[in-house]
C-alpha cells in the first residue's frame, strides 16, 4: 500500500492486480484441507484456502482505497532556501601551496670558548629582551683584567714621574736661558773693550767661549724636554689602550651572561644542561610568534597577474583563513621549475595557534586579468562521485543540474560550465532532494500537502 501511494494510477492497477493474483497462488497451494479430508487431485484449493484468500483480497482492497486516495492529495512540498548565480568580475585563481616562515628570528651564540650552564629554562618558554638564558665561565677573561688593571697602574705612574721630571726641567731651562743671556752680554762686552784695547784678545776669546757653552747648555735642556713631553705623549696613549681594552674585557665578562636581545619563544637550547660551548656556537634560537610571512614558488607566468592584485586570499589546512599582501619578490630563479620566491605579509593577524614555522598554507594566486565570470554560492554546491551538482528551482520542482567548478573566491565558487547567469540554485534544504521533487520557497506557489481521511 506505502509502494502505491507513490505510483501513478496506471502503475497501481498493475501492482494491485499482481497482487491478488500472487496471493491466490500462494493460498491454494498452502491452504490445508479440513479434519478428516484428503485433498484430490487436481482440486485447486480447500474451503481454508478460500476463506484465507477472501481475507486476503479484502485487506488489498481497504490498502488499495488508501492509497487511491493519496494518490488524489498534491505531494507534500520540501522547504528550501534559494539564491540566485551572479556575474562578478574578478580574476581567475589557481591554488599553490606555500608555508608560513618566521618574519623575526635570532639565535643566542657562545662569546668565548669555555664551560656553559643553561639557566632556568626550558624549551618553548617565552622570554623577553634582556633575560638572562645560559651563564658561561669567565675565569680567564677575569685574570686577564687584573693584568690589564696592573699594566693601567704601572702606567699612570710612568705619567706622574716624567710629569714632574718636565716641571723640574722647564725650570732648569728658565736657568739655563738667563745664563746663556748673561754670558752672551759678556762675550758683547769683552769684544767692545778688546775694541778699545782696553783688554787683551784672549779674555774676549774666554767670554765667547763661556757664551756658547751657556747657549749649547740651553739646546741640551730644550731637547731633553721635548723628549720627556713625547714620553708623556707616549704614555698617555697606553694609558688609553689599556682603558679601551679593560672596558671591552667588562663587557666580555658581562656578555659570558647570555641573554635575549628581543622578545621571542625558544624553539631551540643547547643539549645540555652544564657543558662547554665554543666561541660561535648557537645555544638557543627565538621566533617572534606575532611576526610571520608566507612564501609561496611562483610560476614566472603568473608573477605579471600577480603584480596587479594588493590582496589575496589563502587557508591553513585547518580551513583557517588568511588575507596577504604580496611584499617582495626575490630575484632569483629555480631553473628546473621556472619559478621565483614571493614573500607575502599578514594583512590582518592571526591566531597563535595557526602561526608556525613551515606551516603550510593553501595561497590562491590569480592566473588571469580580472574578467567576468559566474559564481555560485558555497551552500548551493553538493560533492558527489565524479564532481559536483547542485538543484536548481525550475517551476517549482528541484532539478538536478551537473556542475565543473573552479577556483573558491569569497562569495562562491567560480563555475567553469553547468550553470547561467540569473539560475536560481537551492543553497538550503538541498541534501534530501531528488531530482523532480516538490520544492517550496518564498515566492513559490507550492502549497503543503493535503490530509487525507483514512
Amino acid at each position: 500500500a506505502n509502494f502505491c501511494c507513490h505510483a501513478t494510477d496506471r502503475q497501481l492497477g498493475y501492482f494491485f492486480w499482481e497482487y491478488v493474483v500472487t496471493a491466490a497462488k500462494l493460498f491454494g497451494r498452502f491452504a490445508i484441507p479440513p479434519m478428516g479430508r484428503t485433498s484430490k487431485p487436481g482440486r485447486r484449493f480447500s474451503v481454508s484456502g478460500a476463506v484465507g484468500l477472501c481475507f486476503a483480497l479484502c485487506c488489498i482492497c481497504l490498502s488499495g482505497t488508501a492509497a487511491l486516495a493519496q494518490t488524489n492529495g498534491k505531494p507534500k512540498a520540501a522547504k528550501v532556501a534559494v539564491s540566485a548565480v551572479t556575474t562578478e568580475i574578478i580574476a581567475d585563481f589557481a591554488e599553490l601551496q606555500g608555508r608560513l616562515v618566521a618574519g623575526a628570528t635570532e639565535s643566542v651564540t657562545a662569546v668565548v670558548s669555555a664551560e656553559i650552564e643553561i639557566l632556568d629554562l626550558r624549551l618553548g618558554d617565552m622570554v623577553s629582551s634582556g633575560q638572562g638564558i645560559a651563564q658561561q665561565n669567565h675565569d680567564d677573561l677575569s685574570l686577564d683584567l687584573v693584568l690589564l688593571q696592573a699594566q693601567l697602574a704601572e702606567t699612570k705612574l710612568k705619567n706622574i714621574d716624567i710629569n714632574a721630571e718636565i716641571e723640574s726641567d722647564f725650570q732648569l731651562l728658565d736657568l739655563a736661558e738667563q745664563q746663556a743671556a748673561l754670558r752672551a752680554r759678556k762675550a758683547a762686552r769683552a769684544e767692545e773693550l778688546v775694541a778699545n784695547n782696553a783688554l787683551p784678545a784672549e779674555a774676549a776669546e774666554t767670554a765667547l767661549s763661556n757664551s756658547l757653552a751657556a747657549r749649547q747648555n740651553l739646546l741640551v735642556q730644550k731637547t731633553g724636554l721635548a723628549r720627556k713631553k713625547a714620553q708623556l705623549a707616549l704614555n698617555k696613549v697606553q694609558e688609553d689602550r689599556l682603558r679601551a681594552q679593560i672596558k671591552q674585557l667588562d663587557a666580555d665578562i658581562a656578555s659570558t651572561t647570555l641573554r635575549a636581545r628581543s622578545d621571542g619563544q625558544l624553539v631551540f637550547m643547547f643539549d645540555d644542561k652544564r657543558g662547554f660551548a665554543r666561541e660561535g656556537d648557537v645555544i638557543a634560537r627565538l621566533i617572534n610568534p606575532s611576526v610571520f610571512e608566507v612564501e609561496v614558488e611562483v610560476p614566472v607566468l603568473q608573477l605579471a597577474y600577480l603584480q596587479e592584485t594588493t590582496k589575496i586570499q589563502a587557508r591553513t589546512l585547518d580551513d583557517y583563513p588568511l588575507t596577504l599582501a604580496p611584499r617582495v619578490v626575490l630575484p632569483v630563479q629555480n631553473t628546473r621549475t621556472a619559478t621565483r620566491i614571493v614573500r607575502f605579509d599578514l594583512v590582518t593577524p592571526a591566531d597563535a595557534s595557526v602561526l608556525a614555522e613551515n606551516a603550510v598554507v593553501n595561497v590562491q594566486l590569480p592566473v588571469t586579468s580580472p574578467s567576468p565570470v559566474l559564481v555560485v554560492p558555497k551552500d548551493a554546491v553538493i560533492p558527489v562521485a565524479g564532481g559536483h551538482i547542485v538543484y536548481l528551482a525550475d517551476n517549482d520542482r528541484a532539478k538536478r543540474q551537473s556542475i565543473r567548478l573552479g577556483a573558491a573566491v569569497a562569495s562562491g565558487f567560480i563555475v567553469r560550465s553547468g550553470l547561467q547567469d540569473g539560475d536560481i540554485v537551492v543553497t538550503r534544504g538541498n541534501e534530501q532532494l531528488s531530482d523532480g521533487k516538490l520544492i517550496d520557497y518564498p515566492g513559490s506557489d507550492a502549497q503543503p500537502e493535503k490530509k487525507v481521511d483514512s
